[in-house]
């Protein structure tokens, strides 16, 4: 039988099989869930559609590696989803974080950050997370994510602080305050929705405006993991994220300023832990 592997951020996840062979890693994205915050019906739909495609068999074995499982309670939630697709398989929740750690470092320790929808950082002592930085959510934390940058971003459109041939490219049918509005406070995925405006600026990294919106939410990521981590804890950085991949340079130079040096960036998490679970 065989072991799924799944990474699922707020917004999307990512998802591999292994089996006969080395493993694979099935046609995506798929929906993403949040045990604090998201709905699990359209992940649990595509798994279900999923799952009958390869074959019809369930798994032995589920490791999930999720955002928001940082706790008992919300990774209990976060079984009980996938329970009610595989409710035979044994299915392990751990964070993302830890999935993290595990896909860029192995069994050897590090510092381990991540940057896409949100943001998390510990130290990985090559089998278990070190996490001294309390994570506080998109709303108060998530520093340097694409739920932080775009919520910059879009403050400073709806204030007119965006340069207009900027504007004009990233919202080129205006800003509607109530639409805006409504998909912030009402709607339940509003991370997912305030991150996805952060993709847009990679085609305009060049201009001073994105430049400077970037860097100065890297740096303060910077200056908290300076602040919760000891010197040698964070002399090395490894990252896992579409942010961090996208935007490597500016990541490298913010973290560089509080002397830490990133070693690696991986856009996706899931072939180092295919590797890692691989029997």
């Amino acid at each position: 039988m065989s072991i799924w592997i799944g990474d699922i951020g707020g917004s999307s996840s990512r998802w591999g099989v292994l089996g006969r062979g080395p493993g694979e890693i099935l046609p995506g994205p798929f929906p993403g869930f949040n045990p604090l915050t998201g709905d699990p019906g359209p992940l649990q739909a595509r798994l279900r559609g999923a799952w009958q495609v390869t074959g019809g068999e369930g798994p032995a074995e589920v490791f999930a590696y999720g955002a928001g499982c940082g706790s008992q309670v919300r990774a209990a939630r976060m079984r009980q989803v996938l329970a009610e697709v595989w409710p035979e398989a044994r299915i392990d929740v751990q964070t993302d974080l830890l999935g993290a750690a595990r896909s860029v470092y192995g069994s050897k320790p590090g510092l381990v950050l991540i940057l896409g929808t949100g943001m998390n950082a510990g130290h990985y002592d090559g089998g278990f997370m070190h996490t001294p930085m309390p994570s506080l959510g998109y709303i108060l934390g998530d520093e340097g994510s694409g739920a932080d940058i775009g919520k910059h971003l879009l403050r400073d459109a709806l204030y007119g602080l965006v340069p207009t041939r900027i504007s004009g490219a990233l919202f080129p049918q205006g800003m509607d305050l109530g639409a805006v509005l409504s998909e912030v406070y009402r709607s339940t995925a509003a991370q997912a929705y305030v991150a996805s405006f952060t993709a847009a600026l990679a085609g305009h990294r060049h201009e001073h405006y994105v430049h400077d919106l970037v860097a100065s939410r890297f740096f303060a990521l910077a200056r908290l993991l300076e602040r919760f981590f000891a010197e040698d804890e964070r002399r090395e950085v490894k990252a896992v994220g579409a942010v961090a991949h996208g935007f490597r340079d500016l990541l490298q130079m913010a973290l560089g300023r509080e002397g830490m040096l990133l070693t690696a960036v991986e856009r996706d998490p899931l072939p180092g832990l295919l590797a890692f679970h691989r029997p």
